[in-house]
């Protein structure tokens, strides 16, 4: 319920303005034809200035946002963007599991047909870190997968573990 104390703002609010709220709130009719149709319309479907604020907002114009300033009572402050992601730092300390470092990084990956790769995380890889420290900054094993199978990484080869079939088959001809 939209308080009586906010009927003065709704007032304000323009026929241009008050029909784009009529559909962001998917309201279907004017109850009422005078002044107070916009106050009356949000009272009926339930709506409150919470409501109103967050629809005018999705608006974005200038005549909307005077109307928030003038619902909420205070001016809206502008500030600098804060969903800009930034990766988690780098714990440089012995971490369990996979310690293969990259040694090389390719600088803009392209598709063969010409268009840039469209690796998520690709600006998170850099060269001497390990894989798992890679993973903690959060890229996905996919992605590592894809990068190395595509050859825009290059990763070193595990001290322990398994030889693979390819590098038992270079060493051999080698000899």
């Amino acid at each position: 319920m939209l308080l009586e104390k906010y009927r003065f703002a709704t007032r304000a609010i323009g026929n241009e303005i008050a029909e784009l709220v009529k559909q962001k709130l998917r309201i279907i009719r004017w109850y009422e034809a005078d002044e107070d149709k916009l106050f009356y319309a949000l009272n009926a479907h339930g709506c409150d200035q919470a409501d109103l604020v967050l629809c005018l907002l999705r608006i974005n114009s200038a005549t909307a946002l005077r109307h928030v300033e003038t619902l909420i009572g205070k001016p809206i402050e502008y500030c600098k963007p804060v969903y800009r992601w930034q990766a988690v730092p780098v714990n440089r300390a012995e971490l369990p599991g996979d310690q293969r470092r990259v040694l090389h990084v390719v600088q803009q990956p392209k598709l063969k047909s010409g268009r840039r790769s469209w690796l998520r995380h690709y600006h998170l890889l850099r060269e001497g870190m390990t894989i798992e420290q890679l993973l903690r900054r959060g890229v996905t094993r996919g992605d590592i997968r894809l990068a190395i199978k595509r050859g825009w990484i290059e990763v070193e080869e595990s001290g322990g573990g398994r030889r693979s079939r390819a590098r038992n088959a270079a060493d051999t001809a080698k000899s």
